[in-house]
């Protein structure tokens, strides 16, 4: 994207109260995501684009501050800004759907199913579950979740097989657990409390997501809620680290006896 390219397809808009610095952060996010502009690329330099546009360079570097900070760019010292890789979003204020999110970061989400049965669990599983006494059967799905078929995350699911009976006959390669459970067993999704921790991803789960051993990575350990208080889910789940960025919205909390961040969040379904 050269500047009679920018000249041509971008100007200011009077007519609104945005500001300039997000107007030209909005033009050069969509150019990103349409794919006129691919991961390594280089931007125009600040110098050039504040006299191509006639804007202060403090504005333009406020729009580079913002698409850095969401991801878009990366700055390299002595050298400019590039187009990043793009990464998995996931807002951890929320439960994520993974290919609203793939798809959101302008890929093609698909997932490879490597265990699909029904399995006995051992007993620290079985309390985890809150299997009631006597059962110890669950529902094991392994994932392996992909954007454009590099591989992301490998998520490993246990559901009491008692919720879900013959949930194994279906394709959870193209289909989301989450609405079979809601609408073929009428399971009321409600709550979930996630705890998310930094690792190194071990020989195993790096060949599966193919990168080198050692890499830096996330764990993350969910346990899901049913409205009646029942656990419905429990996964844990690896995720490469280069490609996945958590954010967070804070907010004062009006009562004082709670604290303003846990370790372990709480969100609702």
């Amino acid at each position: 994207m050269d500047t009679n390219y920018i000249m041509k397809t971008f100007k200011f808009s009077p007519d609104t109260n945005t500001p300039l610095y997000e107007q030209l952060a909005s033009y050069i996010k969509i150019q990103i995501q349409a794919g006129v502009l691919k991961p390594g690329d280089r931007i125009v330099t600040e110098n050039a684009l504040s006299e191509l546009l006639n804007i202060s360079r403090t504005t333009v570097r406020q729009s580079m501050n913002r698409l850095v900070e969401e991801g878009f760019l990366v700055r390299y010292r002595g050298k400019g800004s590039f187009v990043a890789d793009q990464k998995l979003k996931r807002n951890i204020n929320y439960m994520y759907n993974f290919s609203e999110s793939i798809t959101d970061a302008g890929a093609t989400p698909s997932s490879t199913v490597l265990i699909n049965k029904v399995v006995d669990v051992d007993e620290n599983t079985a309390q985890l579950l809150q299997l009631p006494r006597g059962q110890s059967k669950a529902f094991h799905l392994k994932r392996l979740r992909c954007a454009d078929d590099e591989p992301i995350i490998l998520e490993s699911t246990y559901i009491p097989y008692y919720l879900c009976p013959g949930i194994e006959k279906y394709d959870f390669s193209t289909a989301s657990l989450y609405n079979t459970l809601s609408n073929y067993y009428n399971l009321q999704l409600y709550h979930a409390i996630e705890t998310i921790e930094a690792i190194i991803i071990e020989k195993e789960y790096a060949k599966l997501l193919e990168i080198k051993t050692k890499a830096p990575g996330y764990k993350i350990k969910r346990i899901s809620y049913l409205d009646s208080g029942f656990v419905f889910e429990l996964t844990t789940s690896v995720s490469r680290s280069d490609k996945t960025i958590f954010t967070l919205d804070l907010y004062k909390n009006s009562n004082p006896n709670k604290h303003l961040v846990e370790l372990n969040r709480q969100i609702n379904l």
